[in-house]
């Protein structure tokens, strides 16, 4: 297998051990499983190591795994197959050798490797992967690759529970759910600058709206729901990036981009300005036929203001105004959202 960099930031690889030395868990197919029973989109790895050597794809490169929380970000993980330390095979240990160097090469060295012990009460991966994989103190991998390889355990590792899939502190929330939690997602994403409309509490279009957007600028799987590797990135999420394009967005691009509110407004204000120029000049008095008719049952009203003339066009101008202040107002708030991201 060959590996290929990923777009997405990363700085440090965490190495797993599966936690089962049953034949039927020797697969990549079984771990997605088993995230997925916790309420996960799917395995949280992005390697698995079958104890034959054979490297399997997880998760994509480019999503950020769920594997060593609060540590997934800017991080790849991979998993070997095992849990006791004389059922881990040669071939799977050289595939992990092989499988890091590639990855060290393509970060040029700049990247560090760690067991998930470092991160979390466990045993996890139990190999010594330092000595394995010829990692510094700093965790670079130092000088040349490893040619032999050495599966004794470390004096420190315990035998029992090497690992444990990572837990959710808090319920996975998805659309259709209400509640606190939900508010306090809502305020996360607006704070963030992902505007879910109204914060009611409840999970609904707009909000899952905004989630898909925040996971996609995370590099995390992009489901609409809330679990474990979601909740961590708000931790040290920045806020959201508006291009120079949507920034200095006009309502007449938003217009000829599909906006049918920034095409109403356009039209709207045309057509005020339009009949306003022709009240002025006379041109609605003298050719319109409703004018004449409405003219002619106002007129005892209309005297005591100058006649129906005057009155009605002063009617007529103040009702334009209003129509196209209001239009104006709309195209402003249109092009404001968008250059916000308030809007698509």
């Amino acid at each position: 297998m060959r590996f290929i960099r990923p777009v997405r930031p990363v700085k440090k690889v965490y190495i797993h051990i599966s936690a089962s030395d049953n034949p039927d868990h020797d697969n990549v197919a079984t771990i997605d499983a088993w995230h997925k029973a916790r309420g996960w989109a799917g395995v949280g790895y992005h390697f698995f190591i079958r104890k034959s050597g054979q490297i399997e794809r997880g998760r994509d490169l480019e999503k950020t795994p769920a594997a060593q929380r609060p540590f997934n970000r800017g991080t790849i993980a991979i998993c070997i197959s095992g849990l006791k330390i004389d059922k881990v095979t040669k071939a799977e240990l050289a595939s992990l050798v092989d499988l890091c160097w590639q990855i060290n090469d393509a970060y040029g060295g700049q990247i560090t490797f760690h067991g998930h012990r470092e991160v979390a009460n466990k045993a996890c991966p139990v190999i010594d992967y330092k000595k394995i994989l010829g990692i510094s103190e700093k965790g670079f991998l130092a000088g040349k690759r490893p040619k032999g390889i050495d599966i004794k355990t470390p004096d420190d590792v315990s035998a029992t529970d090497p690992h444990q899939a990572p837990e959710m502190s808090v319920t996975s929330l998805q659309f259709g759910q209400r509640g606190l939690q939900v508010e306090v997602l809502q305020r996360q994403l607006v704070r963030l600058g992902y505007q879910v409309g109204t914060i009611d509490s409840n999970f609904g279009n707009r909000t899952r709206a905004a989630v898909l957007a925040f996971q996609a600028d995370n590099h995390l799987i992009t489901d609409g729901i809330v679990g474990s590797a979601t909740m961590e990135a708000f931790d040290d999420a920045l806020p959201r990036q508006i291009g120079d394009t949507r920034q200095t967005a006009s309502l007449a691009t938003l217009a000829e981009g599909g906006s049918r509110i920034a095409d109403a407004s356009i039209k709207n204000i045309a057509a005020g300005g339009t009949t306003t120029v022709a009240l002025l000049t006379g041109v609605t008095a003298e050719f319109s036929d409703t004018f004449q008719n409405l003219k002619s049952q106002i007129e005892p009203i209309a005297e005591p203001f100058g006649g129906t003339t005057t009155f009605m066009l002063i009617a007529l101008l103040a009702v334009v105004g209003f129509m196209t202040w209001q239009s104006i107002r709309a195209g402003r708030a249109r092009t404001q959202d968008h250059r916000t991201g308030k809007t698509s």
